[in-house]
């Protein structure tokens, strides 16, 4: 590089920079310099998006529609909301809707709104069952006509009045290959599909060697990123969908947060000087999107768990391992008290590695139901748990929901678990817990 192709301090640099139209009395203007001026508005507007992230802002819950849904024509029911894609457009569903998954028209442009934009591409729809991700994406309808001048009549076939920014759902196929492996058949695959799109084996694989790891690109999600999921596309659910109908709709295994860029990211350590090719990205130290995904791993759990409890004919003998590959870092569990349904703690943990160890004469720790905040916060840091392995759990009980049970309250009993790679927290706190309802030494327990 020459020295006169270095920059200086506070010279101004056009690359990339937004170009306005500069208007003044007198200029002569065209529909093309007011395109320019849309133009630069919507790159500024999607500066701002991709500086927010990508991901669902609020809203946008999908689930089946109770009232149109049958296994012939599934509907699945999608509530208002605003999404961010990562191209930072912003994607605004004003009101709920009922989306028939078998597509009864014809194909319809979804591009963008100027040249510069292509059309959607990929992830063409199939009519049948198989594994799918929800999308929500951009599209484009023409609206109005407007009045013309007549001056240039070769003009008069495009005077739309308006051009409406709207969105658009679809349905991204997930190749089988995508989940070699997995049995659809299994009660587990829901809970191991749902890990696949968290990338867990990268994960793994990540805490073993984070240098030969790609970081930034793990999972499900990004896999089909290469096959037809759209960076205008923001994902909201995986739809599992057989001759009998719709199996399930699970939210959180494609559906995140917004994740803002982080700083980290682009930072790189070089192996080797000499082979610059070996350039290994830290962004495992970003710790944005593997929060996200944490959150997105509890609610996972929290969902599945709610359809099972409400399918379940005797929940008191569900076994969580049965239907469970993975806990995630922290989740709550409700118990059975008639008429409340729910699960019985000592079955549903059955065969996971827990203090105190089943069959001993010690009770689930109780810890202070306002540390249970504390204790999910701590947990989103850590990872998940494979039920596969003798990994141990630590299970709590909340002394002033067992408190209130005993009163006669009528409260849902329940029991919190987070990893065992955190800190034990049921430790009696003096003046901050009832000697009967609280953790204390051997020592005293014969007092």
């Amino acid at each position: 590089m020459a020295q006169s192709d270095v920059l200086q301090l506070q010279e101004p640099l056009k690359s990339g920079g937004i170009r306005s139209v500069n208007f003044f009395n007198g200029r002569l203007l065209s529909s093309k310099d007011l395109t320019r001026e849309q133009t630069a508005r919507r790159e500024g507007d999607a500066r701002l998006g991709r500086a927010i992230g990508d991901g669902v802002a609020y809203g946008l819950e999908v689930a089946r529609d109770q009232g149109l849904d049958t296994p012939a024509a599934p509907v699945l029911r999608i509530r208002a909301g605003l999404a961010v894609n990562r191209v930072g457009q912003t994607l605004r569903l004003a009101e709920d809707v009922s989306v028939a998954l078998t597509r009864s028209f014809g194909s319809t442009d979804a591009g963008c709104i100027f040249a510069n934009c292509t059309p959607l591409t990929g992830g063409t729809y199939v009519a049948g069952a198989g594994v799918y991700v929800l999308t929500i994406a951009p599209a484009q309808m023409s609206e109005g006509k407007a009045a013309t001048n007549g001056l240039d009549p070769a003009n008069v076939a495009c005077n739309t009045d308006a051009t409406v920014e709207a969105v658009q759902f679809r349905l991204i196929s997930v190749n089988p290959l995508r989940y070699a492996g997995l049995d659809v058949a299994s009660p587990q695959f829901r809970n191991r599909l749902a890990y696949r799109c968290f990338g867990i084996e990268a994960r793994e694989q990540n805490v073993i060697d984070p240098w030969r790891v790609d970081a930034p690109r793990y999972g499900l999600i990004d896999e089909l990123r290469e096959v037809g999921l759209d960076d205008r596309d923001v994902p909201l659910a995986i739809v599992f969908w057989t001759a009998a109908g719709i199996r399930f709709v699970d939210m959180w295994a494609a559906r995140r947060e917004l994740v803002a860029p982080d700083a980290l990211s682009g930072f790189s350590f070089q192996r080797d000087p000499l082979k610059p090719e070996e350039l290994s990205s830290f962004a495992f130290i970003a710790r944005g999107r593997r929060l996200v995904e944490a959150q997105a791993m509890c609610a996972q759990f929290q969902q599945q768990l709610g359809d099972v409890l409400a399918v379940a004919s005797n929940p008191a003998t569900v076994v969580g391992s049965d239907f469970l590959r993975y806990l995630p870092p922290f989740g709550i569990v409700p118990l059975q008290r008639p008429p409340l349904r729910g699960f019985l703690e000592t079955i549903f943990f059955s065969g996971v590695t827990r203090r105190p160890i089943p069959g001993s004469n010690q009770s689930t720790p109780f810890i202070d139901g306002r540390l249970l905040g504390t204790l999910q916060q701590q947990a989103l840091t850590g990872s998940p748990t494979d039920l596969t392995t003798p990994e141990l759990i630590w299970i709590y009980r909340s002394w002033q929901n067992v408190k209130a049970a005993a009163d006669g309250q009528s409260v849902q009993p329940m029991v919190a678990f987070a990893s065992g790679l955190l800190p034990e927290l049921a430790v009696a706190r003096f003046d901050q817990a009832r000697f009967d309802y609280s953790n204390y030494a051997h020592c005293c327990s014969g007092f």
